[in-house]
């Protein structure tokens, strides 16, 4: 995959986080809104920072940490919550966003190049659904 289109990737993730409204409720519903946009915005980060030239061993760990936290906020987002926003989104975020972030960081660590790019393919799988969809999705989810 071209850097060009992982960076592009990246930037869509990223313009979820400056579009949604953050809520400061402690409902259920706030919590899931958080794990699910703050995932997408640790992977994101985590992504941008690996596209570093020279990426230096303290940066790479930090990156490493950041896809890391991703994910363990990915796996707090209730399926339940993602279909009623969609019915799509749940088996979507699952199939493509964590299976595609899972294989690209595990592909990193163990240096095997293509795993990561099964993971990058799998993000462009979710980024495919996701870019046409995020805008009346994200709408759902502000309060009001």
């Amino acid at each position: 995959m071209k850097p060009a289109f992982q960076r592009g990737l990246l930037y869509c993730l990223f313009m979820v986080m400056l579009a949604a409204c953050s809520s400061d409720d402690e409902t259920g519903e706030g919590s899931q809104q958080y794990y699910f946009l703050e995932a997408l915005q640790q992977v994101q980060a985590g992504g941008r920072q690996l596209q570093t030239p020279d990426l230096s061993q303290d940066a790479l760990v930090q990156a490493l940490a950041m896809l890391d936290q991703g994910l363990k906020l990915a796996f707090e987002v209730e399926r339940e919550f993602l279909d009623r926003l969609d019915l799509r989104l749940g088996k979507n975020f699952q199939r493509y966003f964590i299976k595609g972030v899972e294989n690209y960081r595990l592909g990193i660590e163990a240096g095997d190049a293509a795993q990561q790019r099964e993971g990058l393919r799998l993000l462009a799988q979710w980024a495919e659904f996701w870019n046409p969809e995020r805008d009346d999705i994200l709408a759902r989810m502000k309060p009001g």
